[in-house]
C-alpha cells in the first residue's frame, strides 16, 4: 500500500491539494498520520489503480456523449472532421488526420461524404464512435 503527502498524491492523481483533502475529509480517500513526520503531517493511502475524481469522471462521461465530428470553419464548407481530443482546455481544436482550426462548428446533419476520408479511417482503425446519429442520409 503506497502512502504519499497531500501534495504527491495531487500530483498523482491530477486534482488539486484542496480536492485531497476533502475526499479524506469525505471519506472517499483514505489517509493517516506520518509517525516520522515531526508536526504531523498526512499521508494519503494510494487508492486502487482506475480510481478517478468525481468531476474528472463526469467530463469523461460527457467527453463521450459528444459527437466528434465538427465542421473547420463557420461558413460549414469542405469537411467534417473527427476531433482528436476534447477537454475544458482544448482551446485549438486537433483533428485526427492532423489538421488544426481555430474553432469548431456544429455538424450535425452532415452526410457520409462529408466526413474527411482520413479522419474517418483513422477512427474506424483506433475502434472511435462514428456517431451514427449526426448523419442525415
Amino acid at each position: 500500500m503506497e502512502k504519499l503527502s497531500i501534495q504527491d498524491a495531487s500530483r498523482r492523481l491530477n486534482i488539486s491539494q484542496r480536492d485531497v483533502r476533502e475526499y479524506i475529509r469525505k471519506g472517499e480517500l483514505k489517509a493517516e498520520r506520518d509517525p516520522d513526520s515531526e508536526h504531523g503531517r498526512w499521508l494519503v493511502i494510494m487508492p486502487e489503480e482506475g480510481w478517478q475524481d468525481h468531476f474528472k469522471a463526469y467530463l469523461d462521461e460527457l467527453d463521450a456523449s459528444i459527437t466528434r465530428w465538427w465542421w473547420v470553419n463557420e461558413h460549414k464548407t469542405g469537411s467534417v472532421h473527427y476531433l482528436e481530443r476534447t477537454g475544458i482546455e482544448n482551446v485549438e481544436p486537433d483533428y485526427l488526420c492532423g489538421l488544426s482550426s481555430e474553432n469548431l462548428w456544429p455538424s450535425a446533419g452532415h452526410s457520409r461524404n462529408d466526413r474527411c476520408l482520413e479522419c474517418l479511417m483513422r477512427a474506424t482503425e483506433q475502434g472511435l464512435p462514428l456517431f451514427e446519429e449526426d448523419l442525415t442520409d
